[in-house]
Order: C-alpha cells, then structure tokens, then sequence
C-alpha cells in the first residue's frame, strides 16, 4: 500500500500542472485543528492530494474571541478548528504556502476583523501586496445570531464591524471577497431552497444598503461586485438544482433593479447538507455527499466558484486525513472523470427547471424585500422565529415518515462496511494540547513590547467610543503582536459587553410533535455548555418539553458549568440537560456534577447530548449523568419519555 502513495500523489501533480485539464470550480476541503502547525501540516497533506484552494477552520474559542487560557476555552482549544492568537501563529499557519498565489476562504465571524488584520501582518511580513491576495472572510453575522451562534457583540456592533471590514477590504485589498453571505446555515436549521435564497439575499441588501451613502459610486459598484455567497446543496436533486439556478438568476436581477448595475456574477462557495447526514447507517453518507454535489456543478450556466464536501461520518466525530481524502476524490471523479463540465447548459429550455426556477426566485424576492423593509436587528427576530417553526415542521415530517431518511426511519439497521472514526477524541491528549497551547501563548505575551500592544488597544477602545473607524486600529494591535482575546475585550469594555439573543423565540407558531405526557409537574433547565452556538437540538427539545407539560427554563447558550448550575438552583429545576458540540463533554460533565455535589444539589438530574462518541457514554453514566443522547437518537418522542422518567425516579 505505501509503495501505492506516491504514484497517487505524482498523478494528482500531473493533473494539477496539466494546462489542458479544465477546473471549473476550486476543489476545497474544510479543514483546521490543533495548532497552527499541525494545521499546516494537513494543509500541505491536502494540497498535495489535489486541493486547489484552503478553506480554514477555526476553533470555537478563537470564533468566539477568546484566548486559549480563558476558562470558558477549557476543554475546546484546537478541537473544532484550528487555535489562532496572534500574527506568528498564522504565519506558520501558513508556512510553505504562497500567499500571493492561495485562494483562502476563512470561515470566521465576530472575529473577522481582527483574523483578517493577522493574514494582512503575515502578507506584508512576507512581502506580498495586499492586492495579490485572493480569498474569503465569511464575515456574516446575521446568519450567527440566528443558527449558527458564534456572535459575540450586540447587533449594532456586530453590523458595524462587519460592513467596516467590507468597506476596508474593497478600498485596499480589492481582489478579496469580504463577505459571504450565508444561505447554508438556514438551511441547516430547517429552512428551504426559497427560504434560504431569500434570507441570504435579504441580508446582502441591508449590507449593500448601509454600505451605499458611504462609498463612492465606483467604489460601491466594486463592493457590489466583490459580495460572495456561501451556500447549501442538499438532496433533493430537481429543487436543488432549481434554487442554485435561482440563486443566479435573481443576484443579477437584483443588482440591476436595486442599484443600477448590470452584469453582476453570482459568486458563491458551498458546502453539501450536514442535517442530511445520519449516525445510523455512516457509509450511507458517501452516496448522500456525492448525490448533493451534482445540483451546484452540474449548470453550466449556474456552477459555484468552489466546493468542499464535509466527511462521511460528521454526525459523530470531525473527519481524519482518509475522510478528507475521500472527499477531494468525491470531486475528483465528479471533475474529471463524469465530462459534465465539457457541456453547455443542459437544462436550458427545460419547462419542469424554468418553471420552478422561477417560482422559487418570484418567493426568494418576497423574503429578502421583508427582511430589507424590517432592518437587520428586526430580521434576526423575524429569520429566527421561522426557522424555528421551520425546523419543528421537518422533524415532525420525518418522525411521520413524510420525509424518509435511510437508517433513521426506512431500512434501518447497521451495515458494517466502515469501522469506527479513529477521530474520537483522546481527552488525555487534549489536555496536553491545550496547556502546551497556552503556555505558548504566555511565552509570546512575555516576549512582546507589552507598551506597543496596550498603546494599541488604547486607539482601537478611543475609536470605538468615538464611533470612528475601527480597522486601522485593529491593523495596529495585530501589528503590536495583539491576541484575538485582547482585541475582543476592548470591545467588550468600551460597548455593551458580551451579547446572548434569545435561545428560542417564544412566538413562533410551531407544529404539533408526537411526546408523551408528564403527569405531574417537572421542571427542566435547557443549556448549551461549551462555545458552540448550533441550537437546533435545543430549540426542538425545548419545543418537546413544553408540548409535553414540563416547565422549561431556558439557560442560554455558551454556558460555563458556574452558569449552569446557578440556574439550575436559581430556578429550582429537577432536570439539567446539557447539550455540548465541541467535544467538551467529559469537563463539561465533571465539573458540573462536582459544583452540584459541592452545594448540596445532588437532586438535581443531569442529563446530556450532543456529538458525543459511543465510547464516551459508559464514562459519562458512570460519573453521574443520568442519560446521554447522541445522534442515534433522533426520537424526541423517546428522548422526552427517558426525561420524565429519569425525573420521576428521583422525585421526593
């Protein structure tokens, strides 16, 4: 087999320098983990296997503005992403790696600012101009503040930062993409194709619209021109390949009709649908991923700008090196070996793709032009009050048998073909990682002209007071040698501090679910602990409880287990249910049942769930939780029964 490796990675370097090879989009892989070294290390790996531009994961804490060494990073440092402080960390992140050449997409948010001010360092460190630079900060709050949760400041905060960083970026690095506008993660919470469209391009309009009184007419025409999209290809081929045909059509109407520009190109990037992929039944997902890569390639007329395709087993663990490999061969052989970018259009003229193509554009407008009219703090609460109801409707049509998922609720049972993910997390070894992690980061505060760093953070808190601009200053704290947690609390001290939206807005006219009852009174505390900010599991149990008779307390998301436990005696609960994404559990657990036990609390239940490994569930039952709840557990119905009885069992 060894003798095997470098014929395949000589072929892949055949294919890559071969000017005769037609790549119609960039083949991406989403990846990052550990340090930046390690991160690089996988990088090259991925290069070396036919990658054609970096799609960068980042950590939780690092998403979220925090320092390896605050306590709420415990336990998540290097675990979801990679771990990135400060401008020696991306330069080795990118070690080897020309940036004047790479395109890199950047999946951060709150954070966006100050990470893109870091890649900006390393480029002039490197003496590449800012305008060789070609990439993508994703830099879309208002997809955070409603799915995926890793907003850090108030709205009006989070908006500002946003469209300054655009303003910046099409002023003095003009062949960068300062924005993706993110349909995915509606998608992923439940929406549909129109729903998605009209959301992502909703927002695009309110960011254009700001952005508009403040640029020259030539400038505004550029930033027009420069907003990407990141969006979502699922399964369902004929709507699929419909909303991305509608995605193009209607961008152009848009910025025709709106601001008077013609001509503009739908530039997006996209990621294949993870709430499709199941833990029953893994080896499934191969043909699910390569199934929803077709719609957004296979127009010629409406193909994405790039693709990556996440790793079969998701539902369970991050992917290893072969995952990633498998999804780079996935685009491989849909590029170079099926000839479907060798055709024209082979839906034009189609009466079923136009007809519904059009349907679904005349919809999507309706949406954005609502959420234009209602402002962007007004659309988080309108996009995540449907969302919710969204998302309810969907597990209440797959629990009916309406939607059929293969190995959850139609030909069940397991197949076998695939071991175990050797991704499972070794907590003895994260441990290590993360204190060989922050004290690195104490050997670079220490080695630092400290004065530089706070003459830094000083300008950047006077510009924020002053309501000027804050790109500048954030260039010079990163410049200082400035970390992402000192850039985030300088924020956080001159504003309104840190902001939590509301885990579920009460006001959404949800569907009936089919729960049991509670015959008598339960009270239940619903958390998410950890940094990570995806709600959906939430939203629908909390959605259950309630329909269920129990008193449901919402504790809030990206909890300490301090937090937890104050509410849950605050509130007098009988039931704490965790969920935790990050891989964080084991702490999570520990520390919450020690703070129970250390106030005499001993009555209250803990149950979790979460991406929590099969391995890790005897552990957690035998420290204390009374239940744990993984991804093949997709009965809310079942999962709200083991609740009542859990809470019966321990009633006085």
């Amino acid at each position: 087999m060894s003798d095997r490796a470098p014929k395949a990675v000589d072929s892949a370097k055949k294919v890559r320098e071969s000017k005769k090879v037609r790549e119609p989009w960039i083949i991406r892989t989403y990846a990052g983990f550990g340090d930046a070294r390690q991160a690089n290390q996988r990088f090259h790996a991925n290069l070396q296997q036919g990658q054609r531009g970096l799609s960068i994961a980042f950590d939780l804490p690092t998403q979220n503005g925090y320092d390896p060494d605050a306590p709420v990073a415990r336990g998540e440092v290097g675990e979801a992403g990679v771990s990135i402080c400060h401008w020696q960390d991306m330069e080795t992140l990118f070690e080897g790696i020309p940036l004047g050449s790479i395109n890199t997409s950047m999946t951060i948010n709150s954070t966006a600012p100050f990470i893109f001010a870091l890649y900006l360092v390393v480029a002039e460190r490197k003496g590449v101009p800012w305008t060789e630079l070609r990439g993508t900060t994703q830099n879309d709050l208002l997809k955070e503040f409603v799915a995926r949760g890793t907003s850090i400041f108030h709205p009006e905060l989070s908006f500002k930062l946003s469209t300054e960083l655009i303003k910046f970026a099409v002023e003095r690095v003009p062949n960068w993409n300062p924005i993706n506008c993110c349909g995915y993660h509606y998608m992923e919470s439940g929406s549909g194709p129109a729903e998605e469209v009209g959301y992502a391009f909703g927002n695009a309009l309110l960011i254009l619209d700001a952005l508009r009184p403040q640029l020259s007419p030539p400038a505004f025409e550029q930033t027009v021109r420069r907003i990407s999209f990141f969006i979502n290809s699922g399964i369902e081929l004929v709507p699929e390949i419909c909303k991305i045909r509608a995605y193009f059509k209607l961008w152009r109407e848009l910025c025709q009709t709106e601001y008077g520009i013609d001509n503009v190109a739908f530039r997006a990037g996209c990621q294949v649908r993870s709430l499709t992929l199941t833990e029953p039944q893994p080896e499934v997902n191969i043909i699910r991923i390569a199934y929803e890569a077709l719609p957004v390639v296979i127009s010629a007329d409406a193909r994405v700008n790039a693709l990556q395709l996440p790793g079969f087993r998701e539902a369970q663990a991050l992917p290893d090196q072969s995952e990633q490999t498998l999804s780079l061969r996935t685009q491989q052989v849909l590029m170079h070996e099926t000839g479907l970018a060798s055709y024209g259009d082979i839906f034009e003229g189609s009466k079923v793709i136009e007809k519904l193509t059009g349907e679904m554009a005349t919809a999507a407008r309706e949406i954005a032009m609502r959420l234009r009219e209602a402002g962007y703090t007004r659309a988080i609460s309108i996009v995540s009050t449907e969302l919710t109801r969204q998302l309810a409707e969907r597990h209440r049509k797959v629990e009916a048998g309406e939607i059929i998922q293969i190995g959850v609720n139609a030909f069940t049972g397991e197949i076998g073909l695939t071991p175990k993910s050797s991704a499972i997390k070794n907590h003895a070894d994260q441990a290590v990682k993360e204190k060989e992690r922050i004290e690195s980061l104490q050997k670079w505060r220490a080695a630092r002209d400290q004065s530089a760093v706070t003459k830094a953070r000083e300008a950047l808190e006077r510009a924020a007071v002053s309501n000027g601009p804050l790109m500048e200053p954030t260039l010079e704290l990163a410049r200082a040698g400035g970390t992402v947690g000192e850039w985030t609390q300088s924020l956080e001290r001159v504003s309104n501090g840190r902001y939590t939206p509301p885990i579920l807005e009460t006001s959404a006219s949800l569907p009936p679910l089919t729960v049991p009852a509670a015959t008598h009174r339960i009270r239940i505390a619903l958390g998410k602990a950890g940094l990570d900010g995806h709600i959906n599991a939430v939203k629908l149990l909390a959605h259950a409880c309630m329909q269920a008779g129990m008193e449901v307390v919402l504790a809030g998301f990206k909890q300490t287990p301090e937090q937890l436990v104050a509410t849950a005696l605050e509130e007098d609960v009988d039931v704490l249910a965790i969920s935790s994404l990050a891989g964080a559990h084991m702490t999570i657990a520990r520390e919450t049942i020690d703070l129970l036990k250390s106030r005499g609390a001993e009555d209250v239940q803990i149950v979790m769930g979460g991406i929590i490994p099969e391995d890790d569930r005897d552990a957690l039952l035998k420290l204390g939780v009374q239940a744990v709840f993984t991804p093949k557990d997709t009965n809310l119905g079942e999962i709200v029964g083991r609740i009542i009885e859990i809470a019966s069992r321990h009633q006085k």
